[in-house]
Order: C-alpha cells, then structure tokens, then sequence
C-alpha cells in the first residue's frame, strides 16, 4: 500500500481549495493511504473528509518545541511520498521532516518562496497559474496521471447543521427560507467588503440577510437591525454548517476572497466574491463566481495586505450589479469533465 503526505499548512482558503485534489486521488487510488499536515486551527475542516486516514497537526506558534513534537508525529509512520501543496519554506520543510522517500512540489518559478525546492527531491511544473486548487491537482497527477479535477466540497454532520440552525434562528433569520449571508471582514483588510456597498447589498436584498462576523473581526460593530451571526476562533466547522443550510434553503452568500468565503462555498452555497486587490485566476474559488469592478483603478490587482491609494481601496467600490464576471473557476483548470464529490 502506497502512503502518500499531504502538506498544507495555511491559509484557510488556499486549503480548502486543495481538497478537490486529495479527494480525487482517494477516488482513483482508493487503496492508498492520506495522511494530511496542517495547522491546528484549521485541522477540524478535515473532520471525517473521504480518503484521509490520518490529520496531523501543527501547532504555528508553539517554536522550536512545536516542529520536534511535529517530526515525532510524522515519523510515527512511514510514507513513500510527500507532496508540498504549499510551496513555501514550512511545508518543504514539514516535507524534509516527514522522511519522506520521495518529495515533490510544485516548480520554483510558481512556489511562494523559489529556493524551498531544495528541500524536495522534485518539482512539477504548473501548465497555467499557481491557483492553489489547480497546483494541488497538478501534484495529485504526478502521482495518479488519470485523477480529474474536482471541487472541493466539505459537508457537515447532522448534529452540526441543527446546532447552526438553532443559532440562526436564535438571531431571527428562519433557515428553513431562502435567506442571504454577508461575510464582514476587517476594514483595514483591503480584501474587505466596503461599508457602503455592505449595506447597499443587504438592503436591496429580497429575502432576509444576516451578517456574519469571525474571530478576527471580533471588534466590529453589527450593523443597526441587520441580524449578526459570530463564529468563534475554534468553530471553523460551523462555516460548513451555514454554507449547507445556505445551500438547502436556495439563499446566497456575498464575501471577499477570504477563508469564510472558499468554506461557504466548498459547502454548496451559492457564493459570489467580490475582488479589487486580489486576482481571482490565482484565489478565485472553483465553484464560486468571482466579481470585480468594471473599471478598476490600474494598480489592481496589487495583492498587497495594506491599500495604498490615496483614496483607499477604490478596487472593491462596486455592487453586485456594477461589477463584471471574471472568468476564473471551473472552466480554466480542465477539458475534463467538472465535478462536485
């Protein structure tokens, strides 16, 4: 049997959009064993996903004594190939720390940091850009030539989606209905949904709308007679929730290009990003249909994590209506036929 080690360590979004590759390779090589590495945070979204035998975890800020206890952990088993689905310095080195056979990792050209690949014995050169689902499928077809791309698609447990319909209905938004969710994010983030176009949103909406507010987010204030749904930092599982009970009521979820975001829609819901300062051909979700502004201001997309326009993050000043459908998703990864798992 065939032990495979997969390494993803952040970001929230960028690992879920990986997942539609591992699950492909449990479809066509239903023999092998996956064991997965990511950060502890994260680590509960993989709760039960099909083909993993195996999550270990690593805990970011623990220093050095947090990578001995990870080595113990990885060399607690044994696997003939580790795939670095990140392409950076930690997960080349999680790699190297597997003792791994076999290492592989996308090129240097298309890695976040170029020079890790010297922590691997091979790299895979990428046939379009380094999206992350698609450097994942890449990485899985060097293994198993025949796997197809799928999206990612997370689903939760019977007692998770009560729990998340019970706090919904707590705030007044009946689930059973179609209902919308906003996903609110940091103001100085220029990934940010702006205020103005947040409320311009909800209140043309036809059809009840909540917001929804996560850990880091945690000193925003809710918007006046707008319901407020919080996650905590240790409940990334209730993001699945919401996106299936989303999904089974034919609402709709609004956000940024930020990890909430890629989970609603690995979920199922319906989701519609919106994007200035990041581009959407390298994190635009797979099954999810990315917006940006019609006529956006040339230094976008910058990608940078503080805007630097003079008159802010203008790049993310467009509604729904206004804003112009990117062709990023599905279609740009494969001429295989797409699907959900």
């Amino acid at each position: 049997m065939t032990s495979v080690l997969l390494i993803r360590l952040s970001a929230m979004g960028d690992l879920v959009q990986g997942l539609g590759a591992v699950a492909a390779l449990h479809e066509v090589r239903p023999d092998w064993r996956l064991t997965f590495v990511t950060q502890a945070s994260f680590a509960p979204l993989l709760m039960g996903f099909p083909g993993l035998a195996r999550v270990v975890t690593f805990a970011r800020r623990a220093g050095l004594r947090g990578v001995l206890e990870l080595r113990r952990e990885l060399r607690s088993d044994e696997y003939d190939v580790a795939l670095d689905l990140q392409g950076n310095w930690k997960s080349a080195g999680v790699a190297w720390l597997s003792g791994a056979r076999d290492r592989a990792g996308v090129a240097g050209p298309h890695r976040q940091e170029p020079m890790s690949r010297m922590l691997l014995r091979r790299t895979v050169p990428l046939s379009g850009l380094p999206h992350p689902a698609r450097a994942a499928w890449e990485l899985v077809r060097c293994l198993a030539p025949e796997a197809p791309f799928t999206a990612p698609r997370l689903t939760a447990t019977t007692a998770e989606l009560e729990r998340e319909a019970s706090a919904i209905e707590a705030i007044g938004v009946d689930c059973r209905r179609p209902f919308g969710v906003v996903v609110i994010a940091d103001p100085r983030d220029p990934r940010a949904l702006l205020r103005e176009i947040v409320s311009r949103e909800t209140s043309r909406s036809t059809v009840p709308v909540l917001h929804l507010i996560g850990p880091a987010e945690a000193e925003v204030a809710a918007a006046d007679r707008v319901p407020m749904l919080r996650h905590g930092a240790l409940e990334p599982r209730r993001l699945i929730a919401l996106g299936e009970l989303v999904a089974r009521a034919g609402g709709w979820v609004l956000g940024p290009d930020r990890g909430a975001t890629h989970v609603l829609a690995a979920a199922g819901a319906s989701c519609r990003v919106m994007f200035g300062a990041q581009d959407p051909r390298l994190t635009a979700p797979p099954a999810g249909t990315a917006l940006v502004h019609a006529d956006p201001p040339p230094c976008s997309p910058c990608r940078a994590k503080r805007c630097s326009h003079a008159s802010g993050p203008v790049c993310m000043d467009f509604d729904v209506a206004s804003g112009r459908v990117v062709a990023a998703g599905l279609p740009a990864f494969s001429e295989q036929p797409q699907r959900r798992v």
